[in-house]
Order: C-alpha cells, then sequence, then structure tokens
C-alpha cells in the first residue's frame, strides 16, 4: 500500500527527498532565491515552485533559514519571508501567506514599527526581522512540502 511508505521512510529514520537545489529541515523543503523582487512577487515565484515564502514556527527554523541566505549569499542580506499584515488595517494581525500558525516572530526592538506603511516581512534585519515596505526589492526565501 503506497499511502503506508511515507510513515515507514520517517519511522526508518529516512528523510524524504526535496526538489534538486532545495534543502530540507524540519518537514519542509527550502530554498533560497539571490533575484531582487518585491514581496509580491517574490510570493509568486515561490507560488511557481509549488510553495510560498517561507514560514518558520521556531528559533531552530529561524536560525535555518538565516544560514541558508548566509550560504547562498556569503553574508546575512535581507531577503523576504511570509509574514505579511497587508490585509488587515489595524496593522496588528500578522499572518504567514503559507496559512500557517503565526506563532513565533524574533522582531527586532521596536519592531514591527509601520514606518511608512511597512506591510512585509524581511529576515536579517541584524539577527532578528524587521517590517518593511512591499515594494522593497530583497531576495527570498521558499518553503515547499517534499
Amino acid at each position: 500500500n503506497s499511502t503506508c511508505w511515507p510513515s515507514a521512510l520517517l519511522l526508518n529514520g529516512v528523510t524524504p527527498s526535496c526538489p534538486a537545489g532545495w534543502t530540507w529541515f524540519g518537514g519542509r523543503c527550502f530554498i533560497v532565491n539571490s533575484s531582487m523582487k518585491t514581496w509580491t512577487d517574490a510570493e509568486s515565484s515561490c507560488q511557481t515552485l509549488g510553495g510560498n515564502l517561507a514560514s518558520y514556527h521556531s528559533t531552530a527554523e529561524y536560525t535555518f533559514i538565516r544560514e541558508l541566505t548566509r550560504t547562498a549569499a556569503g553574508s546575512y542580506p535581507p531577503a523576504w519571508v511570509g509574514g505579511n499584515d497587508r490585509e488587515n488595517v489595524s496593522e496588528t494581525v500578522w499572518k504567514w501567506s503559507d496559512g500557517s500558525q503565526f506563532d513565533f516572530t524574533n522582531w527586532g526592538n521596536g519592531q514591527p514599527d509601520n514606518s511608512g506603511g511597512e506591510d512585509c516581512m524581511e529576515i536579517n534585519f541584524g539577527d532578528f526581522v524587521n517590517d518593511v515596505g512591499c515594494n522593497s526589492q530583497r531576495g527570498f526565501v521558499c518553503v515547499r512540502g517534499p
């Protein structure tokens, strides 16, 4: 029965594979794209690849995503992830573009501050996360299932 295969693989400690160029972590596949895009165009690019801009739900996932950007760029460049409050007029309800629970952020001190209508999330604001105008140009990190 093919529906038993994934469970059997996981029980035996075998990691399911990600598509070429993607990196496995915590049950999901991640990829960095250094093309400079707006948040909306970056999200569209991730959707074309079968995913979304990356969400993270723990310090370990956040650190992993930061290290992916460092490996790709040789530094920690600002990069889009899926956090946004574009649909919330009060600027207080953030969500992930992949629909997962918004349960961990790692905002920098005083962030998000919505300075000038900042509705999209970047990582690598120092060691932290910052809100930025969605039309800014950034590289980005996508996430998808295996």
